[in-house]
C-alpha cells in the first residue's frame, strides 16, 4: 500500500466512526442546568464564591455532523450578590459524542464584559438528554479589583432537548 493511501486510511477511520456514531440532526430547545466552578486566580478572593448553579435554555440545530447552538444562561446570585446572564453560542461536530468549541459574553450588575470567553465543550448526546463539559476561557475587568480578573471556569450541565 502506498504511503498516500496509507494516510487516506487513516484520516477515514474517525470519520467512519462519526459518522456511524450520529444521531439525526434536528432542530429542538433545550432546558437544563449548568454547574460552573471557577479555576481561575479570582476563586481566593474574599467574598467571592467559587462555585455556582445555572440555568439553560437553548436551541439547536444541524447540517449532519456539524451541529449549532444558541443557549442563554442564567446565573442567580453568581458574585457578590448579583444575578449573571450569559449568551452564547456553539459549533460541534458528532453525535452521540461530540466536541467543539463557543463563544459568549457575560452580563452582571447592568455591565457586559469588556471581552467574550471562549470555551470548549464536550458531551454526549443519550435520545433527549444531552450531558457536557466545557472549560471557559474568561476574564472580566470589573471584577478585577478583587486581585484578579481571572475567572477561567470548568463546567458541567444536563440539558434535555425536546
Amino acid at each position: 500500500m502506498k504511503p498516500l493511501h496509507k494516510i487516506l486510511l487513516i484520516l477515514a477511520i474517525p470519520l467512519v466512526f462519526l459518522g456511524s456514531t450520529a444521531t439525526e440532526s434536528e432542530a429542538g430547545f433545550g432546558l437544563g442546568l449548568h454547574y460552573l466552578n471557577t479555576l481561575g486566580d479570582i476563586k481566593d478572593a474574599d467574598g467571592f464564591d467559587s462555585s455556582a448553579l445555572g440555568f439553560l435554555g437553548a436551541y439547536s440545530f444541524g447540517l449532519g455532523l456539524i451541529n449549532f447552538e444558541a443557549l442563554v444562561e442564567y446565573v442567580p446570585d453568581y458574585a457578590f450578590g448579583k444575578d449573571m446572564i450569559q449568551p452564547q453560542g456553539y459549533a460541534f461536530i458528532g453525535g452521540f459524542i461530540y466536541g467543539g468549541a463557543g463563544i459568549g459574553i457575560g452580563h452582571i450588575n447592568s455591565e457586559w464584559q469588556s471581552d467574550p470567553f471562549f470555551a470548549l465543550r464536550g458531551g454526549v448526546k443519550f435520545s433527549v438528554l444531552d450531558v457536557f463539559t466545557s472549560y471557559r476561557f474568561q476574564k472580566w475587568d470589573a471584577l478585577g479589583d478583587l486581585g484578579s480578573d481571572d475567572v477561567n471556569t470548568l463546567t458541567f450541565g444536563a440539558m434535555f432537548k425536546f
